[in-house]
């Protein structure tokens, strides 16, 4: 069995915004990849800014040439991933250039289809793809993309025996100012520590390494989403190894999970603590010390955008006490640019008495006129256009009325328990506790749709299924219809704000986390049956999405 891996850096282009960061990532992959003691790969080969015919070249002889069904390939590429209008995804090359009006020329780029037929025909049944893709300013001008559209990687790119992992699945940076990936950075710092071996088997696999990197970029920007896409084995492939019974791997696993405890903000008492715990593992304080900084990192990186945000609320504030539509927007966007979601935010609105609702209106009507072309001869009144009204569709004749006034009215409180009520007629139920998982898994598709964007729309996207689907999905669990262990179900429960159980709720956007509601029923029974409703309903969601 060989493990075979070929590392595509590309950062200097004809016709795209350089990237200064890719070729440190290549070097720092080929590292890990190389020592024998981490990766133990027999054959790593670099492939530094090729142009396409170099590019493709590689790429079809590493999954074609002296392969085997037990061998483990894999191909690494970082740089631009570009998109065409029809949504097929190519990677740039140093050739890569747009024509005259703007639109990627595709013959200067490889495409995933033949990138896809590589992989297919190869013999090896064990490949792993890992796409560190920066798909900002890789799009024509007049393409209608907004900021957060996703990337069809499983389509395109997806098979049985493989795992694809990337950075980012929509059109967002994956590298930050200073050039480097932060999601190479993490991956990197999984495999050579032993941190991504998250069930101390002494073994990486596809998974633990992806679930590690992922949740070390949230940490520093939380909107960014990385995601793995696998099948079966696919999730299960050994990468590394992982040292164990290790001392400086003990110390930060603690060190990790406290800081995710407490956001990165340690107290005296957690600092004297990790200094108590190295010392019994006979640690050096100085490699204590770089683990410690180095676990903290991404949540330093995260309240520094935190403090950029508070800073321009409040040189705003100081030209201008009232602020106009145009100043909301600018928030907005730069809520946008530093990758901060709403939750993260919601304090300092609240300390300077920004309306959040004016926020979120100013935020629609940006994304909405970046979505249609011509946006310069629209009329004001065009530009403050509320989103539509949800429609009160209903499969079982149910009237969403009450629940759309409600909403309306910010009384989220009644509206939970509106919508309890009216789930139990769609179902044609007379209390929670006749309520079965079949009974969900079978909810009304449009009565589902309806309560759905109800929540969404007049919480301006922070309430809604959809909205705990997404966290749900994002905090590991997968909807296969096996329910989350206690770690996934823990994380989901303290996202959302569920940890205390109804007792806990705020029903207050200023307050709550993001998806806090709908809570539906928080009676002892729903509470112990929840977690079977969240996978649930959350699969349902997906397949009325159809």
């Amino acid at each position: 069995m060989a493990k075979v891996a070929l590392l595509i850096g590309v950062g200097e282009y004809k016709g795209l915004p350089p990237l200064s960061g890719t070729q440190e990532d290549v070097r720092v992959v080929q590292r890990v990849l190389q020592d024998p003691q981490i990766g133990g790969f027999d054959r790593v080969e670099v492939l530094p800014n090729p142009n396409r015919t170099d590019m493709e070249r590689a790429i079809e002889r590493l999954f074609s040439e002296n392969c085997q069904r037990d061998d483990l390939v894999l191909l690494y590429f970082s740089g631009h991933g570009v998109r065409d209008e029809n949504g097929a995804l190519y990677f740039a090359t140093t050739i890569t250039e747009k024509n005259s009006q703007g639109r990627i020329l595709t013959s200067t780029a490889v495409s995933s289809v033949a990138l896809q037929g590589y992989m297919s025909q190869s013999r090896s049944k064990r490949q792993v793809l890992i796409l560190d893709c920066c798909f900002s300013g890789a799009f024509a001008n007049d393409m209608r993309v907004k900021g957060d559209e996703p990337i069809d990687v499983k389509s395109q790119l997806g098979s049985e025996g493989r795992a694809v992992l990337t950075s980012s699945t929509a059109t967002q940076a994956s590298y930050e100012q200073e050039g480097s990936s932060i999601y190479t950075r993490y991956l990197v710092q999984g495999l050579e520590s032993g941190a991504a071996d998250r069930d101390g088997n002494g073994q990486i696999t596809t998974d633990e390494l992806h679930e590690y990197a992922k949740e070390k970029v949230q940490e520093a920007a939380p909107t960014m989403r990385s995601e793995i896409y696998a099948a079966h084995e696919g999730f299960k492939i050994l990468i590394a190894r992982a040292p164990q019974g290790d001392p400086k791997l003990t110390f930060r696993k603690e060190a990790n999970e406290r800081a995710r405890q407490k956001r990165g903000r340690l107290s005296s008492i957690d600092q004297r603590a990790l200094s108590y715990l190295a010392r019994e593992l006979h640690l050096p304080k100085s490699d204590a010390q770089k683990i410690l900084d180095e676990v903290l990192q991404p949540y330093q990186a995260f309240w520094t955008r935190v403090s950029e945000f508070e800073q321009a609320v409040k040189d705003l504030l100081a030209e201008e006490p009232q602020l106009s539509a145009t100043s909301l927007e600018d928030l907005s966007y730069f809520q946008l640019v530093l990758r901060l979601r709403d939750e993260d935010i919601f304090s300092i609105l609240k300390a300077y008495q920004i309306d959040f609702t004016a926020l979120k209106h100013a935020e629609f009507v940006t994304s909405h006129t970046t979505a249609t072309s011509g946006s310069k001869g629209k009329s004001k009144q065009d530009l403050k256009a509320s989103p539509p009204t949800p429609k009160l569709e209903s499969e079982k004749g149910v009237d969403y009325t009450r629940l759309r006034d409600l909403l309306a009215a910010g009384e989220w409180k009644e509206a939970d328990q509106e919508t309890a009520n009216r789930m139990l007629e769609a179902m044609e139920k007379s209390r929670w506790l006749n309520v079965g998982r079949e009974d969900l898994l079978n909810f009304p598709c449009k009565d589902l749709k309806t309560i759905d964007r109800l929540w969404v729309h007049y919480s301006n996207g922070k309430f809604g299924f959809s909205v705990q689907k997404q966290i749900y999905v994002d905090c590991g669990a997968k909807l296969d219809g096996n329910y989350p262990d206690d770690k996934i179900w823990g994380k989901f429960c303290d996202r959302v704000g569920w940890r205390k159980g109804s007792e806990s709720l705020h029903f207050d956007p200023y307050l709550s986390p993001v998806g806090e509601l709908p809570g539906v029923v928080f009676s002892v029974f729903w509470w112990f049956m929840l977690r079977w409703g969240v996978s649930s309903l959350a699969q349902r969601l997906v397949k009325c999405s159809r």
